[in-house]
């Protein structure tokens, strides 16, 4: 761009004009329509396949089902991980990929892996469900339903069939599970004494109903008035109508048995906000908006509210609130952001016409950005309203420093505006162009790193690159424009106040011109001066890099407090799900005692093909979610709050293990915990012994706050053994005695009630009395061929111990040992960790692996790592073109290193820990701080064209120069200041980020300031 393109354009400003207010008009209609959401997702890709093998023990659904469908899965491409949990009759196996692999055809390869093996699997399997685990899985809200005057059997009922099909119908929604057992059914309940007495079996009575569960069509037959089918109907449509059904000629089955409406045994149940409740979990679209489909569904719930007047219709969890606010909070962190940078902006200039300019600008670059999101699709969350702060000081870096040169060829060269105008961006646009290319080029790395950093940080980067060119743009076509324009008023009030602040600027101007550049003078004048100078650096360097980063500690993610606490609870699984109700209802008013609650939903076990709801287990698994106001509205933090709750639980009676932990405690949902421990091996036994130990050892482990196991081999089973030799004299099979037990024990729906427009109620049939087999084994009777019999005659039970779940990964069995943590570095704890396991040694063969968000850091750091050094390389590669030279660039890459010292000790300072947003700020800072010193190198360079010396060039460079780079520092420190300090829900995530930035760039321009003079001096002391 020349002087000829500047005149174009302050000639014909509508250009500009008009290409501005396109983008502000887009800019507008795109805030208003861009989707919102806390974070974008960074879950891989993953498949769930729910298998139900009615009747079956978990140890033969893992040996049967799991191991051959985990082997398949294994073959699929791009799979990462393969790893499942089976409970009795229901195994959940999940096939986790790469980034890269679409969610589609991960369903697909799923679906067609399923078919290959269908034939292998067991007959009597129910046909496998396959589920992709989204950003949409997870409910975007949670509807719990109660009441005073209607049973949970019918609400339930009620639920199911009607209310689901009102919010499916919501623009926006893809799914509702019901969740909370209490599924309706008509229950017959034989008494086994009475049908004992006259001979009868149960199968007798399954025979009777099974046999008239259906309505035959005939055929049709004609007649001189038409045509007409003739139907028979078997269907019973009534309680009273099966009550009447005849068994034998003198027997119907209201006389053995009770028929009633009821429930069959629940493996699940749910409170909303302390009651006893049916849970409707909204999912929506992949592609639909989080908070338009939230208001669309509530909207829906007002209108249910009317049309049930029964019914409590609460809502017990749900995104939108943490979402608002936290966006909510991001705005007011830039409003206040704006202000703090035009403020420090206006100290150096002392200027009102010029940070008027400053003001006009920046609406117009956000504008342009939110334009160009809206293009790309790109969402409002955390992590891109963080760009847009952060890209406060790249336009300040951009449009003050060419406004800046600006005023000085105005007043100081004394130059007519609109000459001014021209010369002063004709003289800028250098190191205004490199200055934005070097940024870009050390971000863009970042966008291709791959795997989880690429998928956090991506959306970030390509707002920050958006931003980036918005600005340059607006700095070297709009900042002329409108400097051309306000440097002209020349109102007296305007520079009599302007004068007045001018004092005070230019002073502290002159200071630091003279500090500056006497040390830059001092050190090129004496050499062990110099020498001296470099030795505090090094040493600098050598403490910050050894001494205060390990200090500081490492972590994947910083926690964070968005008002949301979760708690998972294991009780004895040998006990009912009335003891788990019990326990469950203690931690309410634990919950309710801790501080002023928003809401809570919590539930226990789990509904087959259920997965957007419930503990992901048994009936002695509770997973709650609390939601507290937000930390802006109370006094404690959600630290404080959860460890008050863990010494209220630590006094419930039946807990085994439970763990308390904040929203977001681990960056991805399939880490189950901070520090992660999973063994794995061939025997249960050995996992168990093996388990115990590594409990002991995280129970001693400093920083952990809480510790959790998956299994323990203490669920008690009776094996039934049947004497095969007796059985065979009675003539009955060891298949047919298990079958007569089970419909005793757990009954068996044989016939459906037809629901108008609804699914089928089923029909069950079991026995009423409802004590265990092995308390009247002796006087159960069994039929055979040759009448009934004691069950006693043929059997007895064997008492064992089982895993209360089992778990597998990489086709072995396994058990993961966890712990959460409050705000202690990662790395710190498992140094903790190392320290105390080092005393203990595992069965030899146990196989140990860290899988918690140690092993997930390892990788992310490695390719930050390379992104770093990427960028790097593109900045100076880029520099060697625009210079034409190899000494100004490495001179330019010199400065990124002095950024290290201020970074690891602001980190020190603010108690925060080396994480990817930590990394994430070092590549933005490296891009930011050569800024400056391409600022002092490129003027120096013009110096020494127009015949100054190196050292006469640089010192008129640093007269020059000075006020720019402090000013873009502490403009642009400013304007950090809201992300450095977590301003927002959410926000302390990429806290790290800004203050890496903060420290980094302060230290670093100081240093630079110093030390680019220095060894500009010494490399170019024999150039003309």
């Amino acid at each position: 761009m020349n002087s000829n393109w500047l005149n174009v354009i302050l000639r014909k400003p509508y250009y500009i004009i008009s290409l501005l207010g396109f983008f502000v008009f887009l800019g507008i209609a795109g805030y208003n329509a861009i989707d919102r959401k806390l974070f974008p997702d960074s879950n891989r890709p993953e498949i769930a396949v729910v298998i139900s093998w009615p009747a079956a023990g978990a140890k033969d659904i893992a040996s049967n089902v799991a191991v051959p469908v985990e082997k398949e899965l294994y073959t699929l491409d791009k799979v990462r991980r393969v790893y499942s949990t089976t409970i009795d009759e229901v195994t959940v196996i999940r096939a986790e990929f790469e980034y890269q692999k679409d969610i589609n055809s991960a369903a697909i390869d799923v679906a067609n892996a399923l078919s290959k093996i269908r034939s292998f699997l067991p007959s009597d399997i129910r046909e496998p469900q396959i589920f992709k685990i989204t950003s949409a899985t997870p409910p975007i809200l949670v509807i719990g339903i109660s009441s005073d005057r209607l049973s949970l059997e019918d609400i339930r009922e009620l639920a199911d069939n009607t209310i689901k099909k009102d919010l499916l119908k919501v623009k926006g929604v893809a799914n509702v599970d019901v969740f909370g057992g209490y599924k309706k059914e008509i229950l017959v309940q034989v008494n086994k004494d009475v049908i004992d007495s006259l001979g009868l079996s149960i199968s007798k009575i399954l025979d009777a109903l099974s046999t008239n569960d259906r309505d035959y069509a005939i055929g049709f037959f004609d007649l001189p008035q038409g045509r007409f089918l003739l139907k028979s109907k078997g269907k019973r449509d009534t309680i009273a109508q099966i009550r009447q059904l005849p068994i034998t000629e003198n027997v119907r089955i209201g006389d053995i048995a009770t028929v009633r409406y009821g429930h069959y045994d629940n493996s699940a149940l749910y409170y909303a906000n302390g009651h006893p409740a049916i849970a409707l979990a909204v999912q929506r679209s992949i592609d639909a908006d989080v908070l338009r489909t939230i208001e669309n569904v509530e909207k829906e719930i007002n209108k249910l509210k009317i049309a049930y007047p029964k019914l409590k219709i609460v809502i017990t969890d749900t995104q939108k609130d943490t979402i608002n606010q936290s966006i909510s909070n991001m705005f007011e962190s830039l409003r206040d952001a704006i202000i703090m940078s035009t403020i420090v902006a206006f100290f150096f200039l002392a200027s009102f016409r010029q940070v008027l300019v400053v003001l006009f600008t920046i609406p117009l670059v956000y504008a342009s950005t939110i334009a160009m999101m809206y293009i790309f699709d790109i969402d409002f969350s955390v992590v891109t309203l963080t760009a847009i702060i952060l890209a406060l000081g790249l336009l300040l870096d951009d449009a003050v420093v060419v406004m800046e040169n600006i005023e000085r060829h105005y007043k100081e060269l004394c130059k007519p505006i609109k000459q001014a105008v021209i010369d002063g961006t004709k003289e800028i646009m250098f190191a205004d162009f490199s200055g934005t290319v070097t940024t870009m080029a050390a971000l863009f790395p970042i966008m291709f790193v791959g795997d989880y950093p690429q998928t956090i940080f991506r959306p970030l980067v390509a707002t920050l690159l958006i931003a980036l060119l918005a600005s340059y743009v607006i700095s070297i076509t709009t900042v002329p424009l409108l400097s051309i324009r306000f440097l002209a008023l020349r109102a007296k009030w305007i520079l009599k106040a302007e004068d007045i602040f001018m004092a005070i600027s230019d002073n502290f101007n002159k200071f630091a011109r003279k500090f500056f550049a006497s040390l830059a003078q001092s050190a090129m004048e004496n050499k062990s001066l110099t020498i001296f100078y470099f030795v505090i650096l090094f040493s600098l360097f050598f403490i910050s890099i050894k001494m205060v980063l390990p200090v500081v500690g490492q972590e994947l993610m910083p926690a964070m407090d968005t008002g949301i606490v979760k708690i998972n609870v294991t009780i004895d699984p040998n006990l009912s799900i009335e003891n788990s109700e019990t326990v469950l209802k203690k931690i309410n008013k634990a919950i309710y005692k801790s501080g002023r609650v928003l809401r809570v939903s919590a539930a226990i076990g789990s509904e087959p093909g259920v997965l957007s709801i419930g503990s992901g287990s048994g009936i002695d698994h509770i997973s709650i979610t609390a939601a507290y106001v937000n930390r802006f509205a109370r006094k404690k933090s959600i630290w404080d709050i959860e460890r008050n709750l863990r010494k209220r639980i630590q006094q419930i009676p039946d807990i085994k293990y439970f763990t308390v932990f904040d929203y977001g405690a681990t960056a991805l949902s399939s880490i189950r915990g901070n520090i992660d421990v999973m063994l794995s091996s061939d025997d249960f036994k050995t996992l168990s012994t093996a388990s115990d130990i590594i409990y002991k050892i995280l129970s001693n482990t400093r920083g952990l706050v809480n510790v959790a196991k998956t299994w323990d081999l203490d669920k008690v089973v009776y094996k039934l053994i049947i004497d095969e030799q007796k059985a065979f004299s009675y003539n009955i099979s060891s298949n047919e005695i298990a079958r007569q037990i089970g419909l005793i024990l757990k009954g068996a729906g044989v016939a459906k009630k037809s629901i108008q427009n609804s699914k089928d109620m089923t029909v069950r049939v079991w026995s009423k009395n409802d004590n265990r087999l092995f308390n009247y084994l002796s006087s159960l009777l069994i039929d055979t061929p040759k009448g009934k019999i004691p069950l006693s005659t043929i059997v007895h039970l064997e008492k064992q111990k089982e895993p209360s779940l089992i778990t597998r990964e990489g086709l072995e069995y396994t058990v993961d040992v966890y712990g959460f943590r409050e705000k202690d570095a990662i790395s710190h704890i498992m140094k903790n960790f190392d320290e105390v396991f080092k005393n203990y040694r595992l069965p030899i063969d146990v196989n140990i692996v860290q899988t918690g968000d140690i092993a997930q850091f390892k990788d992310s750091a490695k390719r930050m790592a390379k992104a770093v050094l990427w960028g790097v390389c593109l900045i100076f590669l880029t520099l060697i073109p625009m210079f034409n030279s190899l000494r100004a660039p490495l001179l330019i890459i010199f400065s990124i290193p002095l950024t290290l010292v201020g970074a690891s000790w602001t980190l020190l300072a603010l108690g925060y820990h080396t994480s990817m947003p930590a990394m994430m700020g070092f590549i933005l800072l490296s891009g930011i701080i050569v800024n400056n010193a391409i600022l002092l190198i490129e003027f120096a360079l013009l110096g020494m064209k127009k015949g100054l010396n190196a050292k006469e060039a640089m010192l008129e460079s640093i007269k020059i120069r000075t006020r720019p780079v402090l000013m873009t520092a502490f403009a642009t420190t400013a304007g950090m200041l809201p992300v450095a300090l977590g301003w927002a829900i959410g926000l302390e995530r990429l806290a790290p980020l800004g203050a890496v930035a903060i420290g980094g760039l302060m230290i670093g321009t100081f240093l630079t300031l110093v030390f680019i003079p220095i060894v500009f001096v010494w490399i170019y002391r024999k150039s003309n």
